[in-house]
């Protein structure tokens, strides 16, 4: 044949330098352990012919350089150090500057000089004089105070109600004691009439008719030395003139009530309501009306009865009614009695005998 095939020469393969073989663990889905430190030994091997096994091989020596970032008790020791550092430079930065510092040089104190004792000289005392104004000044504040002098009327109000009265006697419990009557009897001395009517018109509610309340004891009467008005109070009662005209004068009760009796001068020409007007503070006229008293003594009087007014032609003589610590009214008959026994002044007019009841 002109053409033949010629034998193929089978040349025997000569496996290539550096090649790896795998090892037998990595065959039939086996799970291989890696070997780390193996791995980087055959990349430093290999990287003697090629650039790329160089950067292989630094990152590989890069991660075996900073291994020990990984151990958590070098990272403590390493935080710690650079804290103490910290700390110690930030001391020094404050301790330096006080350290340069000279200190002050001491200040030499003088020592004090001794005293000379100077002489005492004694003087004699002066006299000290008291001007007599100072005296007259005290005087005339004394006459001048309202509340000594009563030159100010202080009026209750118009709308206090009485204390108790059980048994509804027109005399209410304390004046029951005050006149020695039975507060649980509306007639206590049994003559057909009242307590209250009998004290009202001055006969003794205690004592069988007829029997006034003068000539009783249970009351007394006080005639002013200088105004020479007369009137009734009780005889329990304690009565004090507060200036030395006796313009004012209290009748006190042991509760702290009080009836004032004040004489307000007047001229004989001014008529009493150009005088209330000028002298009854807060006071209204429509509030009085006129009445006689037992004694015919005309004169007029606050509707609630604790405020009546007697006129004459050269003063106005005032029955003010005080209350005490309470804000009821307990001895308004007590007033009432008063008003009806007033004499602005000597009269010859007397009280008639009291009707003696079948």
């Amino acid at each position: 044949m002109l053409f033949w095939k010629k034998d193929k020469t089978h040349k025997a393969e000569t496996p290539p330098e550096n090649i790896l073989k795998i090892p037998e663990e990595f065959y039939g889905a086996k799970d291989p352990v890696v070997h780390y430190a193996k791995q980087a030994a055959i990349v430093q091997k290999t990287a003697v012919n090629g650039k790329s096994t160089d950067r292989f091989s630094s990152v590989a020596a890069g991660a075996s350089k900073f291994g020990f970032l990984h151990n958590k008790k070098m990272i403590y020791i390493l935080v710690g150090a650079v804290f103490l550092l910290v700390v110690g430079l930030i001391s020094w930065y404050y301790i330096s500057p006080a350290l340069k510092q000279t200190p002050a040089p001491a200040v030499a104190v003088p020592e004090p000089k001794p005293k000379l004792e100077e002489p005492v000289v004694e003087t004699p005392p002066e006299e000290i004089v008291l001007e007599e104004e100072v005296a007259t000044l005290t005087e005339e504040e004394i006459k001048t105070s309202p509340s000594l002098s009563g030159q100010t009327l202080q009026f209750p109000m118009i709308l206090l109600a009485n204390s108790a009265d059980i048994d509804s006697d027109s005399m209410t419990d304390l004046e029951e004691e005050v006149f020695g009557t039975d507060s649980g009897t509306w007639d206590t001395d049994g003559d057909g009439y009242y307590d209250g009517q009998e004290l009202f018109n001055l006969y003794n509610p205690a004592g069988v008719a007829p029997m006034k309340i003068i000539d009783s004891g249970l009351a007394k009467e006080y005639v002013n030395p200088i105004w020479q008005y007369r009137v009734y109070y009780p005889a329990q009662w304690q009565v004090g003139e507060v200036d030395d005209e006796k313009k004012a004068v209290l009748f006190s009760a042991i509760t702290g009530d009080y009836v004032e009796v004040f004489v307000s001068p007047k001229d004989a020409a001014e008529t009493f309501e150009d005088w209330f007007a000028r002298e009854a503070t807060g006071q209204s006229y429509a509030d009085l009306q006129p009445f006689t008293n037992r004694f015919q003594e005309a004169g007029w009087k606050r509707s609630d009865d604790l405020t009546a007014y007697f006129i004459t032609d050269s003063a106005v003589l005032v029955l003010v009614y005080n209350p005490g610590v309470t804000d009821s009214v307990p001895f308004r008959h007590v007033m009432q009695m008063m008003s009806q026994g007033f004499r602005p002044s000597k009269t010859s007019v007397i009280v008639p005998e009291q009707t003696i009841l079948p």
